[in-house]
């Protein structure tokens, strides 16, 4: 009778474990690995996102493709999302801008079709899935399995506006899994060992409650009871073992999302905090501001901070840079407010609390007096530098940034310490501002008041061998003194009011009259946007007739590196047209787009000139030294020739020396005057 009771025992307790073990196996399991594995994907999937967000931050802040690209590689290109994962970011028409892993490099996105769901292409169900802001999950093949498309792949798209781009994530949702690899097999151990503990429980529970008939079921009991303890004990010791390594498993998935805060808190601080000076920049201001109800900003303009770097060099202006943000770190504690350098010498402190009226009127009284009353003092050059701001005030508007800058221009056109933005300065001051300038455009045109202004460019040997043709315009102040207007005053206005052509008709025949008393390359720049227009090219046309060939031979066109440059073939002709005929190309401003290499082995200009946003800092940021450092070794091996320009210092002219640049332009060498040598 006790030998069925126990017999009958043994069969329950083995059907339990069975179907406990398939519990575990078929639905425990899985849903702790899908809720783990769910929780690393919405963790970069938040990642992704934050990418997403500093890229259109970037993206507002140019309005060329290309600069923007630099950035996004910086940003991007060191980034993984899950295990592997990464993002890629094209345009509208399926066009790749920027791939870090290759996959799509050699072939257009427009092209690829999505396996296995009808003639589906890739980059229109990203573009529809973009619009509805729902995650596409498509099967795709892996690298080490070209063959096999039964992997399954998730994107998240999101569309910026300004560029027409797609950023896209690229996935493998089997990645996410690798993150609780070794859970089945650990929950179905610890499972088995506390169903065994439990078993053994129980076994014993019901042998004390049964009554041994007789010594010898009693003795065997003790001996079952005594290696039931012993039993017990290995079990407990599995246990910790197993327990222990269920809470490193835990610990490694603790660290690896510790990590990505960390990543994430180190890129944030790229991305939000001002190199130079360590306090916060625009982007960070951007952010900061765009959900709160009251804004106020002051921003803060370094009166003829150009002077300083003249007198004393850029690595001192720099130095006071650095002293300035201090100081308004120091001053903002006592206003609760925060500082921020947005761009150059302009600095800006903001309030996103209301203060109230007294208190504001003193913010403003003591920021107008915080440099007058104290020097910046520079301790590594020894130098004490008293400094005057003019102050832009916005407060309460739309849009604070925008406005604030207007009230600063508006307070330095008409000399006053400060200015604070109403609505009626903006529309008023543009009207006012395009007036005057058509008309000082039109008088100049009609006085024959377009200057060419020449800058020198130097060989190795410190001799002049070119010139860059700058366009001014004549004009006289208040006391009848002579004074040039430089480009950027002038130019918007002038494309605004269709009277461009007429001002490089005038800058054009200057040059081509001096070109044959000269023994020297004159320069000039010339847009793509030139390029396509007609009336520019019959203009140019006329001029070059009228050159031999001798003098069309010292002519060199220098044609602006944009992401304008959209009509290659047009480019292509053009540059074909005009070398017949001995005319020198150079690409200008080069450095500052991704995809300009590549043209170039098309091209082959004569001359290259590099970007002086690179040249300026040669000496003090690696990147730029290495990205010129590139440009200069590719050019060499195409035999094309190396103009720096922004040679602003001895230092930065010895380093672009040893790295063997053949032409130099820039203020250290010679600034542009009116007549050529």
């Amino acid at each position: 009778m006790n030998t069925k009771l126990f017999f009958k025992i043994a069969w329950l307790l083995i059907v339990s474990l069975l179907l406990y073990i398939a519990f575990v196996i078929f639905f425990l399991s899985p849903k702790i690995n899908n809720y783990l594995s769910n929780i690393e994907l919405e963790i970069s999937k938040g990642q992704f996102e934050r990418i997403v967000q500093a890229i259109n931050n970037e993206s507002r802040k140019y309005e060329e493709k290309e600069q923007l690209i630099e950035q996004v590689k910086l940003i991007v290109s060191s980034l993984t999302l899950g295990k592997a994962g990464y993002i890629f970011i094209f345009d509208d028409k399926g066009k790749i801008i920027f791939d870090p892993s290759g996959e799509f490099s050699s072939k257009s996105l427009e092209d690829v079709i999505i396996p296995g769901v009808g003639k589906k292409y890739l980059y229109e169900e990203m573009k529809a899935h973009a619009i509805t802001k729902e995650p596409l999950e498509y099967e795709w093949n892996r690298i080490y399995d070209p063959y096999n498309y039964n992997y399954k792949k998730i994107s998240w798209i999101v569309h910026n506006d300004k560029f027409n781009w797609y950023i896209a994530s690229n996935v493998y949702k089997d990645d996410f899994l690798n993150f609780t690899a070794g859970v089945n097999s650990l929950i179905l151990n610890i499972s088995v060992l506390l169903f065994g503990v439990l078993t053994l429980i129980g076994v014993f529970i019901t042998v004390k409650i049964v009554a041994p008939i007789n010594k010898m079921l009693t003795e065997v009991n003790k001996i079952n009871v005594v290696s039931s303890l012993d039993k017990t004990e290995k079990s407990k010791d599995e246990i910790v073992y197993l327990s222990k390594q269920f809470n490193t498993l835990v610990d490694e998935v603790e660290a690896n999302r510790k990590n990505i805060e960390i990543q994430e808190k180190v890129f944030k601080n790229r991305l939000y905090i001002d190199s130079l000076t360590g306090i916060k920049n625009r982007i960070a201001l951007e952010d900061d501001i765009k959900n709160c109800e009251f804004v106020s900003i002051v921003l803060i303009d370094i009166d003829s901070f150009a002077d300083i770097n003249e007198l004393y060099g850029f690595n001192v202006g720099d130095l006071v840079l650095v002293e300035t943000a201090k100081v308004l770190n120091n001053f903002s504690e006592k206003f609760g407010v925060t500082p921020y350098r947005l761009y150059g010498n302009v600095f800006a402190l903001v309030n996103t609390t209301m203060m109230n009226f007294s208190r504001y009127d003193e913010f403003i009284s003591e920021s107008l007096k915080v440099f007058k009353e104290k020097p910046i003092y520079v301790e590594k050059e020894n130098l004490e530098l008293f400094i005057n701001v003019t102050l832009g005030i916005s407060i309460a508007q739309e849009d604070p940034v925008k406005t604030a800058t207007i009230a600063l221009n508006k307070a330095k056109k008409s000399n006053k310490r400060f200015f604070v933005y109403n609505t009626e300065i903006d529309t008023k001051e543009s009207i006012k501002n395009s007036i005057y300038w058509r008309e000082k455009i039109k008088e100049a045109i009609a006085n024959d008041c377009v200057i060419p202004f020449f800058q020198p460019i130097f060989n190795t040997e410190n001799k002049i061998v070119k010139y860059e043709a700058l366009m001014r315009i004549k004009d006289f102040d208040m006391h009848g003194k002579e004074i040039f207007h430089l480009p950027y005053l002038f130019l918007d206005t002038a494309f605004k009011t269709k009277q461009y052509l007429n001002l490089v008709n005038q800058m054009l025949g200057k040059i081509i009259v001096l070109l044959p008393t000269t023994e020297k390359f004159i320069s000039f720049n010339i847009s793509f946007d030139d390029i396509m227009n007609n009336d520019f090219i019959d203009m140019l046309d006329k001029y070059i007739d009228k050159l031999d060939i001798e003098n069309k031979a010292k002519l060199v066109f220098e044609i602006l590196e944009s992401d304008s440059i959209n009509e290659y073939q047009i480019l292509d002709d053009f540059v074909s047209k005009y070398r017949k005929q001995g005319i020198k190309i150079a690409i200008d401003d080069f450095g500052t787009g991704y995809s300009n290499f590549a043209h170039i082995l098309k091209i082959r200009p004569d001359f290259i000139k590099i970007d002086g946003s690179l040249i300026k800092n040669i000496t003090t940021d690696k990147n730029s030294s290495e990205m010129v450092k590139s440009i200069i070794d590719f050019s060499k091996a195409l035999n094309i020739k190396i103009t720096a320009e922004f040679v602003h210092s001895v230092e930065v002219y010895k380093r672009l020396l040893d790295l063997k640049v053949d032409e130099f332009q820039g203020f250290y060498l010679g600034r542009p005057e009116a007549t050529i040598e």
